[in-house]
């Protein structure tokens, strides 16, 4: 049985897994949707997928199967319904867990239908933490936890805060889940994370976190795409559509490459 199942391995290739980092960057996550859409047009789908901030709640959605149409309309309904923008989603001060238990319900990684992992940061060592279990909305809300817009969240006996003062971009992550090729969005070109830190310093004295390249990630990534977004601040809600266009076209205008990655990794494999 056991020389059976070598020479099924050996002569029967695995379809190569294909992963997606989504990056931090607030409400310029509307980027995300706009990629999300255009992959959609050109038939490409991911297996597995890991995010930082908004990254970690557009991820989320699309490893519970949602479209970027389906997350749109969600959005749409709750912002219309609650009066809160896109980007308090995720920066509640008063209960930023809350409003995403709203958003996609109280649902655990064991729910999704895709593996899924996101990334924080433990305030009081200034460690990378990867969530991958337990409530869906608590990991998210660490995840995007910045001082001072909302509280820490505890979560397993530590203070996590927002994942983009250590790994913006999650493209080690994916490829540590089992990716042969990864396809990364990056909202922002900002390597170093002194700024933030240095207004850590005033908020939380005596905290752990370092100051370091927050993109560092990306050194696994096999294709990064850079939508251009400089103009545009983590808070600049009122662009939702301008920024979703950016990420739609910049993702379209780089079809060809992001389908020659894919392909060169599924050769490797031959």
């Amino acid at each position: 049985m056991r020389f059976l199942t070598f020479l099924k391995n050996l002569f029967i290739k695995k379809p190569i897994k294909i992963g997606l980092a989504l990056g931090s960057g607030g409400a310029k996550g509307a980027a995300h949707l706009g990629a999300l859409k255009a992959f959609e047009e050109e038939g490409i789908t991911f297996d597995v997928v890991a995010g930082t901030s908004i990254g970690a709640v557009v991820g989320a959605m699309y490893a519970l199967k949602y479209t970027a149409d389906d997350m749109i309309k969600i959005i749409q309904n709750y912002t219309s319904n609650e009066k809160i923008s896109l980007l308090k989603l995720t920066l509640s001060k008063d209960a930023g867990e809350v409003n995403l238990l709203k958003l996609i319900g109280d649902k655990e990684f064991d729910d999704l239908a895709l593996p899924f992992k996101c990334v924080a940061c433990d305030l009081g060592t200034g460690d990378e933490i990867v969530l991958s279990e337990g409530s869906l909305a608590k990991a998210i809300a660490s995840s995007s936890a910045i001082p001072p817009v909302f509280k820490p969240v505890v979560f397993n006996g530590k203070r996590l805060v927002d994942g983009a003062y250590v790994n913006a971009v999650p493209a080690d992550v994916v490829k540590s889940m089992g990716a042969d090729v990864v396809i990364s969005v990056a909202l922002h070109k900002v390597e170093t994370n002194q700024s933030i830190v240095k207004y850590l310093d005033i908020l939380e004295r005596g905290h752990g976190v370092k100051v370091q390249n927050r993109l560092k990630g990306l050194t696994n990534s096999d294709y990064t795409l850079y939508p251009p977004l400089d103009e545009f601040t983590s808070s600049d809600i009122k662009h939702f559509k301008t920024m979703y266009l950016l990420g739609y076209e910049c993702a379209k205008n780089h079809m060809d490459e992001i389908k020659a990655t894919i392909k060169k990794a599924k050769k490797k494999r031959k």
